[in-house]
């Protein structure tokens, strides 16, 4: 056993310190020392760190929020908490009543200091314990990072590192080495026996007693020739571009994973990561000449049948074909995302459909997934919108696993013949989707959407409009005064009359639908006729409302 907690308060520094809670864990080794100056150094410990803290890091933090940091830093297993306090900070005893509770759920020791007793003190003393330990790790470090350097810099433009890569790391660790898409399909293996992989459902994170800036995994599996004997396994996740995931897979069939191994792991998971994206950088060259085909296409900016041939052989799609476009994009509901965030979703989205629609044409059109689908004209139209509402509800699923408020929204063009007739689905299918939210279908799963634009009805009149005075004159004047209701309540209002129409005027299921009393949804309604003076009981009123909301719909995308 190393440096423990215990020594740390037998330090001669620590005569005038008191073991607040957690006194159970005091034997617990000390692995690194750290001082928390920001909430977010929660997400760089690797555990093991004594934390010094003044709690002055956590001023603007609720009781809720301080309490969330409190549930990941658990997550973490530290070896103790240092804790001065003098600093005024809000909430105070709250927030010490979760560090409590905190200290005696995971039998963390709680420690408090004088005032006057500076931080850097502690840390270079506690250093002083443990970094003769580590003299030989960063040795072993720096050598094995110099190689796997000179290894990727010796890379030519059209070489696969990757099986390189993997075959240096098995000769360093002495073990079979593989890496796994995020389908889980083989890229590169050392040992044929280590072709398939798959993760348990008891694998548990694995914490290395080094920072590192990976999340590993340990599961114990079989192998064929010898299904009595279980062997160990690591999985390390690498995220590499747009959100995309991999894992490394170490299986431990000649003998046990040890620390020096792990470092050269974490040296050639970074030297992966930069193959993986010199990788990408060169098929995103090849994306953006098939997309700008693509874009010339669906805009119609083919000029002559002999550009047209040509695009549609470089493209590998026939010129006489069946097609159907159907441009997806993402509901974010409430919440507010950036441009960053926004290209993200869109390629986890874009791999989505890559996956669940095979055979079909995709690019990637700013905020929207636009693709090219050959489709059977002999087919029935019911046929093919059930076939369609399953795999955009695939879709979904795929997504909601990547970040579960996402929801999918489908705007699908009609059948056309021929690829020079694609811009005018094209067309149809981004109408559809500006629709979608007032008209579309919800799937089974209530969180996808599909908008046909042969099923839109009247309402493909109003894409022909483009002048925000002649769309005012299809919105009634009874909506007209909820749009310029100045007050605060006004969003409200607006979102629960399109729910409340959408529910064929059911206050029950609106106010399901809003997550709100049914009370409430009758006061805003009850709001609304005041308002407005809208007549619920004469249909054709509430055609014209409902008729306006849609425009006003367009107007605010148009404004966009």
């Amino acid at each position: 056993m190393g440096f423990t907690v215990q020594d740390m308060l037998d330090m001669k520094l620590f005569q005038k310190a008191n073991l607040l809670w957690g006194k159970g864990g005091i034997g617990q080794e000390i692995r690194g020392v750290t001082i928390i100056e920001s909430p977010d150094i929660v997400r760089f410990i690797s555990g093991g760190e004594v934390l010094l803290t003044g709690l002055n890091a956590f001023q603007s933090c609720s009781p809720e929020e301080f309490r969330s940091y409190i549930a990941e830093l658990a997550k973490k297993k530290v070896s103790a908490l240092v804790i001065k306090q003098g600093r005024t900070v809000d909430f105070m005893e709250e927030k010490m009543a979760v560090i409590q509770e905190y200290a005696q759920k995971t039998e963390t020791p709680v420690v408090e200091i004088p005032f006057e007793m500076p931080f850097r003190e502690i840390l270079n003393t506690i250093m002083e314990h443990i970094f003769s330990e580590e003299v030989i790790r960063l040795k072993y470090f720096k050598t094995t990072h110099d190689n796997f350097t000179a290894l990727s810099l010796s890379f030519h433009s059209m070489e696969n590192g990757v099986q390189r890569i993997v075959d240096i790391l098995s000769k360093l660790i002495g073990n079979p080495v593989a890496l796994f898409d995020q389908n889980l399909e083989c890229q590169a293996t050392t040992d044929t026996r280590i072709c398939e992989f798959e993760i348990q459902p008891d694998a548990k994170e694995y914490s290395l007693d080094f920072y590192s800036n990976y999340k590993y995994r340990r599961q114990e599996i079989t192998l064929e020739e010898k299904p009595e004997e279980k062997i160990g396994q690591y999985l390390v996740r690498l995220n590499v571009m747009y959100n995309a995931r991999m894992y490394l897979v170490v299986t431990e069939t000649e003998h046990p994973v040890n620390g020096m191994d792990f470092i050269a792991v974490e040296n050639a998971v970074t030297a992966l990561k930069q193959e993986l994206f010199r990788q990408s950088s060169l098929a995103d060259l090849e994306k953006k000449f098939q997309s700008d085909i693509m874009n010339n296409i669906l805009n119609g900016k083919v000029h002559s049948i002999q550009e047209l041939r040509r695009d549609s052989s470089l493209l590998g799609i026939s010129m006489d074909a069946f097609y159907r476009i159907i441009a997806f994009n993402l509901g974010y509901g409430s919440n507010r995302v950036d441009l960053n965030d926004t290209v993200k979703y869109t390629n986890i989205l874009n791999n989505a459909i890559a996956i669940e629609f095979p055979n079909v044409k995709i690019q990637n059109d700013m905020d929207r997934v636009i693709v090219i689908q050959e489709v059977d004209p002999a087919r029935k139209q019911e046929e093919y919108r059930h076939e369609l509402k399953e795999i955009v509800m695939k879709i979904q699923k795929r997504v909601a696993s990547a970040k579960k408020d996402l929801k999918v929204r489908a705007g699908v063009g009609r059948m056309i013949e021929g690829i020079e007739h694609i811009p005018s689905s094209f067309k149809e299918a981004t109408d559809s989707l500006m629709f979608i939210d007032i008209l579309g279908d919800k799937n089974e799963d209530s969180q996808s959407k599909i908008m046909i634009f042969s099923d839109m009805g009247i309402f493909k009149l109003l894409c022909q409009l483009s002048d925000e005075k002649e769309m005012m004159e299809y919105v009634p004047e009874s909506l007209q005064k909820l749009y310029h209701y100045k007050k605060q309540q006004r969003q409200d209002l607006i979102l629960t009359l399109k729910t409340y129409l959408e529910h064929n005027q059911n206050l029950t299921k609106t106010a399901q639908d809003l997550y709100i009393h049914y009370k409430t949804a009758a006061y805003r309604i009850e709001r609304i006729s005041q308002i407005t003076g809208i007549d619920f009981d004469n249909p054709n009123e509430v055609l014209s409302v409902r008729i306006g909301l849609v425009v006003c719909k367009m107007m605010e995308n148009l404004k966009k």
